[in-house]
């Protein structure tokens, strides 16, 4: 009886284990466009459109969990920048693809008609919501994503039941749009939330006709986390 029991907490141990990490505050790049746009003189007609992001039909429900483990410094300031780590953790009894390169710049992949090159990116973006109730959560500035070619599933980290992946990335405390509804204040309760977003990016070129699209693969908002956030006049006065 005791060895069985003994073998069950060794069952659980190695099924509930760190698949990877990645830390993104050191670098990452993106994936720049390798078919050329039509030039102005080929094509002075250029049909250029943006489509609609389109979802796909996987659903993870609640399978896969996000979370904020910790952030540096403890209590963040106005205009001031700080790292987070996040951990994407797979709750559910199937297996996950996450694309997990840092450099993106050689993975995009081509079509054989060479018309048209995709990759897969997941990147991590942070709302901080300040003040009272009625006040919007701000989008801040994030850097960091990671990448995948989808025709090369080594790109890739499958993240079986019970693992879980941790990055690091890094914040600023400054709205990260060219508008934001709401403003940041000194909060000792504030909440900071991380997003995970995850999709295929394509772009196309074919004779006069350029079209850039994206398709959503997962999404998912991580566990409200609390935090601290000082003025930035505080945070100039500290030696």
């Amino acid at each position: 009886m005791r060895l069985l029991a003994i073998t069950a907490i060794l069952s659980v141990a190695c099924f509930a284990q760190q698949a990877g990490s990645r830390d993104l505050t050191a670098s990452w790049r993106a994936p720049s466009d390798t078919i050329p746009s039509p030039s102005s003189s080929s094509c002075p007609n250029l049909n250029s459109t943006i489509a609609t992001p389109r979802k796909s039909a996987q659903s993870t429900g609640n399978d896969l969990q996000l979370s904020i483990t910790e952030i540096s410094p403890p209590q963040i300031t106005d205009r001031g920048t700080f790292t987070a780590v996040v951990r994407l953790k797979n709750a559910g009894s199937a297996r996950f693809k996450i694309p997990w390169q840092p450099d993106g710049e050689q993975l995009a992949h081509i079509s054989q008609d060479g018309k048209e090159e995709s990759y897969e990116v997941a990147d991590v973006t942070f709302w901080l919501k300040t003040g009272n109730k009625s006040q919007p959560a701000v989008f801040l500035q994030s850097e960091g994503a990671l990448f995948a070619n989808p025709a090369d599933r080594a790109t890739y980290l499958e993240l079986a039941p019970g693992g879980w992946v941790e990055i690091k990335m890094k914040g600023v405390v400054e709205c990260g749009l060219p508008e934001c509804a709401g403003h940041i204040q000194a909060d000792d309760h504030a909440i900071l939330t991380a997003w995970w977003y995850q999709r295929v990016l394509t772009h196309r070129v074919d004779g006069c006709n350029e079209q850039h699209s994206s398709s959503s693969v997962r999404e998912l908002d991580s566990i409200p986390f609390p935090v601290v956030v000082r003025p930035a006049a505080e945070s100039e006065k500290e030696p």
